[in-house]
């Protein structure tokens, strides 16, 4: 049994799965409580399902980008678990798991996540290095001059920027809040515990910017996916 936590923004998800097939989820607008609330809702999850603690082989966890402090609770408790019970840690990129579901299209595509009030989080599946970089609201219509696929979080607030400045070429997916699906972190997840094993616990550290770094941040690699 493996269990799944994702805490990259408000939108929190935990999920309980078995082989990376999810059993049982919950999903909810954590704000910024998520101090508070992700403990309970994790005994919450596990009590639904008839599930101890002892049970569970693996833990699965987002690691950014996305907001600072929720970030960070749930790496913390993710950690504490995994050195807890003793079983692996796996780690797998916020923005992965936003684009993962429209990898099958034939089209470009580009998941983004809110980094500011002008900046966005973005990975594509153009980029062969597997970049996470952060793109100005201002010149988001540079990033393609072909018809693209648009996905993520930031779709609420980004979405009609987009439509305003690529018309037709863009393809925006403003999907239900949380956009990021349980069953795609714990896919994820299983696959790379399966090809990798667990990850060095006191060399991960959640993907992030602090508010001083926004404006040299533009247009760069924060981080390899």
């Amino acid at each position: 049994m493996e269990l799944s936590i994702d805490t990259s923004t408000s939108f929190s998800t935990i999920s309980l799965s078995s082989e990376g097939i999810v059993i049982k989820e919950l999903s909810w607008d954590a704000k910024r409580n998520h101090s508070m609330e992700l403990c309970p809702a994790i005994w919450s999850i596990l009590d639904q399902a008839n599930i101890k603690p002892t049970n569970l082989k693996s833990v699965f966890i987002a690691k950014g980008p996305g907001g600072f402090s929720s970030l960070r609770v749930g790496m913390s408790f993710a950690k504490a678990i995994s050195m807890t019970l003793q079983i692996p840690l796996v780690s797998i990129s916020t923005l992965d798991i936003e684009i993962k579901p429209y990898l099958p299209s034939k089209l470009p595509v580009f998941a983004m996540i809110k980094a500011s009030t002008k900046s966005v989080y973005s990975i594509s599946n153009l980029d062969r290095n597997e970049s996470i970089r952060v793109i100005n609201l201002d010149e988001i219509d540079k990033v393609t001059t072909s018809k693209t696929i648009f996905c993520g979080e930031a779709m609420t607030e980004v979405g009609s920027i987009l439509n305003s400045k690529l018309g037709d070429l863009a393809i925006v997916k403003a999907d239900p809040m949380p956009t990021r699906k349980a069953s795609v972190l714990a896919s994820l997840g299983y696959i790379k515990l399966m090809e990798f094993g667990g990850e060095d616990i006191d060399a991960l550290e959640p993907v992030y910017i602090s508010g001083a770094q926004y404006d040299s941040a533009i247009g760069q690699i924060i981080s390899k996916r």
